[in-house]
């Protein structure tokens, strides 16, 4: 197939024209001439060190090179980019950061390729350079530029008549290329890896003499002409070595690509994710999240991270004992010589599960009761078979509704797998046609079956699994003609040995689009990195950690790219273009974690930039021209002025545009264009924004406690009991037999795969529920030791729990699901123990008291020390009534009961009571909420206990409030205190 290029995409001619406009003011005629060659620095003439002999100047003379001239000094250059900036609505730069360095940000997707190699034909037409290095990092890359090259040759050809232009992959077989690179006058471009230049100068053949070269070195060659180096994925040449290299090529300048740039010097261009994706101008991404509903029994580990700072430590997912009782997945971050079953309170981690060792080179971590070390993305039990069956099998059935939908339109659908290790594909086999691992075997079962139950989709992709699918692996030679042998090894994609492995998927990219190509399922280990993507990858799925700290955008970013039909034309439809990513993680996981690695890597999000109203068009008597960045940031400190953002561009919650008459009070030069700044600023909100809260402090009212009135009242309502409970345990088993035979079902141990949207907005990454499905596990669960996990979480005999499990008549629901009907037990117990605690408690008063009034006064003064949101603050009229001016409020209902309180006349104290005022019930401690004292029509003085709550309706609370609120009558009924619940409108005061 031929792909189409469409040379009127607006965002990168804006690209290609920030770098072109760098040079205004350079002669037209200028930018070519003839160089002398500048010799091996270490062949100086004899007794004078750095200069020439004659004989030498001679050969100078005589041989010349056609390099790069550039008459315009670096003040004009500055002019020239502080204009780009300003009109692109980018941080104007006050000076040059480490010379002629240009940045290009453009999101992954977005033509970045062609934007520079079309970047070079406009150098070359407006001012005649010639000489162009691109340098990439790594084999993959430099191998997708190469096939970029030929795709695009005859597209160029035909915008560029009169620019041709010749290309070469430069190799140390072939030294004597770099002449012809050097002497030619016509556009030249060289590709190169870094690893080429850099390194030992003694090794490296660049830096090698050639008879072929007239004794001289490649690198002078390249050096003679000034190129203008253009560094494709720059964030991964940054080391001092690398950098060093550059600079040993004498460049006229260094033009920087890449999404993700780590450092940051003279910006000449910005598209990220969230322009990309406002725009269109990727695909949206869908998340298919794929997680178990259940835990089996089993010790469960997976290493994900480790790290030496600051101190040896790795992050590992277990299953642990949740605040809720029930077993749930946990990350946790732990050192050597922690033990799992105290960390997780999880007894399947009984048994010295303890953490032994962990290495950062390589990282893994060993365990005292497991043999084999632990690799990142590697686990121990967690039947994680059932997650990746599943995975495989949502990414077939994706891919299969996609190829339906879209192959009558000649758009070939393509899905990605990233896996852990190659052997998991290949298992023993060394090829497709062989290869036996889990996944390799897993696909094929799947797909079969998923194509008999749907005639459609074994129309959309017909044809033997086997053909189907192929794995893409670096691969290792051992020994040579019949000896040879070739295995496959788990690699980075940046070694020579991977360019054998990427020869298909690299220089073959048109022939993978081509629906005459049966492969459509594509299993790789290192294709994740920069480098290889491609435009009808629909699907990813991800059969590996989420780990690196951008594992998300660079695994995303393999299928951003929109769609191309057989004919090569892209495809805009916003429904079609669409990548769907298979996680094993929760798509809100994923959002969070995408939105954090954007946040990494210096993208904009949940903030009102300086530069965000720069490209609004304003008309002038000169026509319409955008706004630029210096009005813009005028703007930005108007709005931060008038409170609408804060000094980061946070949205404040005075920005509420919704509200009738709402304006931003705008400068008159800026009112016309009001409507679109408040729509640029709607963009950027994150979320809801919670109004800012003042604060203030409280005083505190001392005298108040050394009155004798006081004294009285606080010694009465904190005096002290002892509790004795008597339990009716067969009441207790016979209605707990009576809730666990009336419980729903026990879903089985099962595998839920859910779809969301996730939107790329300024105001973050936020995921919308699409579609969900369950499908159940096929393993059989160890049974836990369930009587001992229950006496243990409710103090109940085991005896006692043995006769509730009997008496239900369910035992077959623990081989389904252990922890599933082990908790509905535990809650079944919970349902009705405290009530049965509490009704057989009996409270007597004693010595003593709860909470002392020396304690109180001096927790008092600590507490007048505090500030407090006023939003939740009651300040109070009659302020001799109690210990602080100011009471601070949980709800509307403790406001309403302070005010009362504080305005009734028969009142004579009352306070909101501290959480340390606590009293003993058999069911935990309970903290009741306030206390007053009153004058009766008698005159006599009634002390009161009050719980506001949030409903008097026993059957709306927890079982254990209503057991704590009735231990609470009998503990108060004891000392001679009332004690009421009730909510507004109930109290009885």
């Amino acid at each position: 197939m031929k792909f189409v290029f469409d040379d009127s995409q607006a965002h990168q001619l804006e690209a290609i024209d920030s770098v072109a406009d760098l040079f205004l003011g350079q002669p037209a005629d200028a930018g070519a001439g003839r160089t002398g060659y500048r010799l091996g620095h270490d062949s100086p003439a004899p007794g004078n060190p750095g200069t020439r002999s004659a004989g030498d100047l001679d050969l100078v003379d005589e041989i010349g090179a056609v390099g790069n001239n550039l008459l315009l000094d670096r003040d004009t250059i500055l002019e020239n980019l502080r204009r780009v900036q300003d009109r692109g609505g980018l941080e104007i730069t006050d000076s040059l950061i480490d010379g002629l360095q240009f940045d290009v940000e453009m999101e992954t997707g977005t033509g970045k390729t062609y934007v520079y190699l079309r970047t070079i034909l406009e150098l070359a037409r407006r001012y005649a350079f010639r000489k162009f290095i691109i340098l990439v990092p790594s084999v993959a890359i430099r191998e997708g530029v190469r096939t970029s090259i030929d795709l695009m040759r005859e597209h160029f050809r035909t915008l560029y008549p009169d620019q041709p232009f010749d290309s070469f992959v430069y190799s140390g077989k072939q030294p004597e290329e770099v002449r012809s690179f050097a002497t030619s006058t016509g556009v030249q471009i060289m590709v190169m890896t870094i690893a080429s230049l850099r390194g030992d100068r003694n090794n490296r053949i660049i830096h090698q003499r050639h008879d072929r070269l007239n004794g001289l070195e490649p690198i002078e060659f390249l050096e003679a002409v000034r190129p203008i180096v253009i560094m494709d994925e720059p964030q991964n040449m940054e080391s001092l070595l690398s950098r060093s290299a550059v600079g040993e090529l004498d460049p006229l300048c260094t033009l920087r690509y890449s999404a993700t740039h780590r450092t940051t010097r003279n910006t000449v261009y910005r598209l990220d994710p969230v322009d990309a994706h406002r725009l269109g101008l990727v695909k949206q991404i869908v998340v298919a999240e794929t997680v178990r509903e259940g835990e089996d029994t089993t010790p469960y580990i997976r290493l994900l991270r480790v790290r030496n700072k600051p101190s040896f430590q790795a992050r590992l997912e277990l299953i642990a004992v949740g605040r809720d009782g029930a077993l749930k997945r946990s990350r946790r971050w732990v050192k050597p010589g922690v033990d799992l079953e105290g960390l997780t309170r999880n007894p399947a981690y009984a048994g010295n599960w303890c953490i032994d060792e962990i290495s950062l080179a390589p990282e893994y971590v060993t365990l005292t009761n497991h043999p084999e070390k632990l690799i990142v993305g590697g686990s121990i039990g967690g039947e994680s078979g059932d997650i990746h069956r599943e995975m495989i099998r949502e990414t077939i059935r994706e891919h299969l509704r996609k190829a339906s939908r879209v192959n009558p339109e000649g758009i070939k659908v393509l899905s990605l797998f990233f896996v852990d290790r190659v052997a998991d594909y290949l298992g023993s086999g060394s090829d497709n046609l062989d290869a036996d691992g889990e996944f390799a075997k897993w696909f094929d079962r799947i797909l079969d079956e998923e194509r008999e139950g749907n005639p459609d989709w074994a129309t959309a992709v017909p044809g033997p699994a086997r053909d189907l699918r192929a794995g893409y692996f670096a691969q290792m030679q051992k020994g040579t003609g019949t000896t040879k042998t070739v295995t496959f090894v788990d690699s980075s994609g940046t070694t020579r040995k991977d360019d054998d492995a990427y020869d298909l998927i690299m220089r073959d990219r048109s022939r993978l689009l081509s629906t005459d190509e049966p492969v459509q399922f594509i299993f790789s280990h290192s294709a994740l990195r920069e480098g290889w993507d491609n435009p009808n990858v629909f699907q990813i799925c991800t059969l590996r950690e989420m780990g690196g700290e951008t594992e998300r955008r660079q695994t995303i970013g393999r299928g951003l790219r929109l769609p191309v039909n057989q004919t090569g034309e892209r495809q805009t439809d916003r429904s079609l273009a669409q990548l769907t990513v298979i996680a094993n993680e929760s798509y809100r996981e994923f959002a969070a974690g995408l939105q954090a690695e954007y946040t990494r890597g210096n993208v904009s999000v949940g903030q009102v930039r300086e530069g965000e109203f720069a490209r609004i068009a304003v008309s002038d008597g000169t026509g319409v021209h955008r706004l630029g960045f210096a009005r813009s940031k005028e703007i930005h400190g108007h709005l931060r002025q008038a409170g609408f953002i804060d000094d980061r561009g946070g949205v404040e919650p005075s920005f509420r545009p919704d509200e009738p008459g709402f304006t931003l009070r705008l400068p008159d030069p800026y009112t016309r264009i009001e409507t679109e700044i408040i729509d640029r600023i709607t963009t950027c909100v994150n979320g809801i924004t919670r109004p800012r809260r003042d604060r203030t402090s409280r005083r505190l009212n001392r005298q108040l406690y050394s009155t004798g009135e006081f004294e009285r009242f606080w010694g009465t309502i904190t005096a002290r009991t002892t509790h004795r409970v008597s339990l009716d345990r067969g009441q207790l088993i016979n209605d707990t037999i009576a809730t666990i035979r009336n419980a729903p079902p026990i879903t089985p141990v099962r595998v839920r795969v859910t779809r969301s949207d996730i939107a790329i907005t300024r105001g973050g990454a936020k995921a919308t529920g699409r579609a969900t499905r369950t499908s159940a596990t096929s393993q059989n669960h160890p049974l836990p030791d369930i009587a001992g996990q229950l006496q243990e979480t409710t103090c109940l005999t085991r005896q006692t729990i043995i006769d509730i499990l009997i008496g239900s008549g369910r035992l077959a629901d623990l081989a389904a699901n252990p922890n599933g009907f082990t908790g509905m037990v535990r809650d079944a117990i919970d349902t009705h123990l405290p009530s049965a605690l509490v009704a057989g408690v009996r409270y007597e008063k004693t010595a003593g008291s709860v909470y002392e009034l020396g304690d109180l006064r001096a927790d008092a003064i600590a507490e007048a020390e505090k500030d407090r949101f006023i939003d939740r603050l009651y300040r109070v009229k009659n302020t001799g009534k109690t210990d602080f001016d100011i009471v601070v409020c949980d709800s509307d209902a403790e406001r309403q009961l302070a005010e009362l309180l504080d305005n009734r006349g028969d009142v004579r104290l009352f306070m909101k009571l501290p959480d340390r005022f606590r009293i003993d019930t058999p069911v935990g401690p309970y903290s009741p909420g306030w206390a007053f004292l009153k004058v009766g029509g008698g005159g006599e003085r009634i002390c009161t206990v009050l719980d506001t709550g949030r409903t008097s309706d026993p059957t709306r609370r927890d079982p254990s409030k209503n057991a704590k609120i009735d231990a609470a009558r009998k503990h108060f009924a004891a000392i001679g205190v009332n004690y009421e619940v009730g909510i507004p409108g109930e109290w009885i005061l």
